[in-house]
C-alpha cells in the first residue's frame, strides 16, 4: 500500500501544471504521419491485415514477416518501429492506447485528412473544412498565432511537407509562414543550395498520387532548413503512409513505418546534438485521423468506417513527464494538440481560441491559461 502511495504521489508531481516561466520548452516540432492507424503504433504488425495481404498478387508480406513478426503486441511494435518505443515513448508520453484506459479522438465529423488537421490547428473541428481542396479558411492556425503573438520573423515558424494542401492548412493568410510541399520550388529566400538539389530530386522521384511528393526527401529539406534557419516552430507534414495504406499494400506500409522512425532517430539525434535545440526543444508526433479495422477496411477512412475516429499522440520535450503509455485515463482530442503548442511557448489557449480544448494532461498549463479558467 505504501509503494501504490508513493507512485501515485510521485506521478501527481510530474503532472503538476508549469507556469509559463518555468517553461524549458522554446521550441516545437510537429510531425504528423497521414493516416496512420492506432493498431500499427501500439501492436506492430495486424495478423489479420497480414494475412489478406498474403493472398495478394503483388504483395511481399512474407519478406515483412520476417522482419515485423514477434508474438506479442509489445515486441511487434518494437520491431516496427524501435526507436519510437525504445527512446521517444519511455521519455515523454504516449496518448491513445485503450488498453491502458486512454482515447484520443478527433472531435470533426468527416474523419479525413484536411477537416482533421485543420483541428489539429485551430483547436476545433471546422465544419467549413469538409474537402480536401487548396483553400484556406478564416480560422487562424496556433502556427500563425505564435508567430504573431512571440512578433517572431518568417523564418522561426514554418511548414515542409509532403503534400501540396498543406500549405493551405497551415494558416489563414497568404505569406505569413516559410511554406513547401507538393513538388513546388522552395521560397528562394529561405533556400539554400542543398534545399534547391533536394527540391529538384523530388520533381523526378515519382509517387502513387501527383499531389505528394517523397516524404525522404521532404524529411531532408525540413533537416536543411533547421541547420540553416534554426526555426522555433515547425510542422513537418509526411504523406506517404495514407498513400500506401489507400494503394492497400499493407507490406509497403510496415516498411514505410519502420523508415519513418529512422527518420524520427535522426531527427531527434540532430536536435540534441544541435545547440539551439538541445535540451529546448518539445518534438509532438500524431496523424490527422484512424482506418478501418478490417482486413479490406483498414485501407480506407471517413466517417461510414469504424476506426476512422481513433488517433495517437506522442510528445516529448523538457516539459513533458516520462509516463510512456502511463499517461492519466480519459479521452483527449485532436483539437487539444494546437492548445498544447501554444501552452508550450508560454501563451494562453483560451485567448487564442475559447473553444480550442484543455491542453493535453500532463503536459503544460501557461500561467494565462490557468487565471483564464
Amino acid at each position: 500500500m505504501h509503494r501504490i502511495a508513493v507512485t501515485l504521489f510521485a506521478c501527481a508531481l510530474a503532472l503538476a501544471p508549469l507556469h509559463a516561466a518555468d517553461l524549458r520548452t522554446q521550441n516545437v516540432i510537429l510531425i504528423t504521419l497521414d493516416g496512420v492507424r492506432t493498431q500499427e503504433v501500439f501492436s506492430g504488425m495486424d495478423a489479420v491485415v497480414a494475412a489478406r495481404s498474403a493472398e495478394q498478387v503483388y504483395s511481399e508480406i512474407e519478406t515483412g514477416r520476417g522482419r515485423y513478426w514477434a508474438e506479442t503486441p509489445e515486441e511487434r511494435r518494437k520491431l516496427l518501429m524501435p526507436f519510437f518505443w525504445g527512446t521517444l515513448v519511455p521519455s515523454g508520453m504516449l496518448f491513445g492506447d485503450t488498453t491502458n484506459g486512454s482515447e484520443m479522438l478527433v472531435r470533426n465529423s468527416y474523419k479525413f485528412s484536411s477537416p482533421g488537421y485543420a483541428e489539429m490547428l485551430t483547436g476545433e473541428a471546422l465544419p467549413e473544412v469538409n474537402d480536401n481542396v487548396a483553400q484556406r479558411f478564416a480560422a487562424v492556425t496556433a502556427l500563425e498565432y505564435v508567430r504573431s503573438k512571440l512578433e517572431l520573423s518568417k523564418s522561426a515558424v514554418a511548414q515542409i511537407g509532403s503534400w501540396d494542401i498543406f500549405e493551405f492548412l497551415a494558416a489563414s493568410k497568404d505569406d505569413v509562414l516559410v511554406t513547401n510541399g507538393g513538388y513546388a520550388a522552395f521560397p528562394a529566400e529561405f533556400s539554400t543550395p542543398e534545399i534547391d538539389r533536394l527540391v529538384e530530386l523530388r520533381r523526378d522521384v515519382m509517387q502513387l498520387w501527383q499531389e505528394s511528393s517523397n516524404d525522404t526527401l521532404t524529411y531532408y529539406i525540413a533537416k536543411e532548413y533547421l541547420r540553416e534557419h534554426e526555426p522555433r516552430l515547425l510542422w513537418l507534414g509526411m504523406s506517404q503512409s495514407d498513400d500506401w495504406a489507400h494503394a492497400d499494400r499493407y507490406d509497403r506500409l510496415l516498411d514505410y513505418l519502420h523508415l519513418t522512425d529512422r527518420l524520427l532517430q535522426d531527427l531527434w539525434s540532430t536536435l540534441q546534438a544541435h545547440p539551439a535545440y538541445r535540451g529546448t526543444t518539445t518534438l509532438i508526433v500524431t496523424t490527422d485521423h484512424g482506418r478501418g479495422l478490417g482486413p479490406v477496411d483498414w485501407a480506407e477512412h471517413d466517417e461510414t468506417i469504424p476506426g476512422s475516429e481513433a488517433i495517437w499522440l506522442a510528445i516529448i520535450g523538457p516539459d513533458t513527464p516520462s509516463l510512456g503509455t502511463r499517461v492519466p485515463p480519459g479521452t483527449v482530442h485532436q483539437a487539444d494538440i494546437a492548445a498544447t503548442i501554444v501552452a508550450l511557448f508560454g501563451l494562453s489557449p483560451a485567448e487564442f481560441n475559447p473553444n480550442a480544448g484543455p491542453v493535453l494532461p500532463g503536459t503544460i498549463v501557461s500561467a494565462q491559461h490557468k487565471e483564464a479558467k
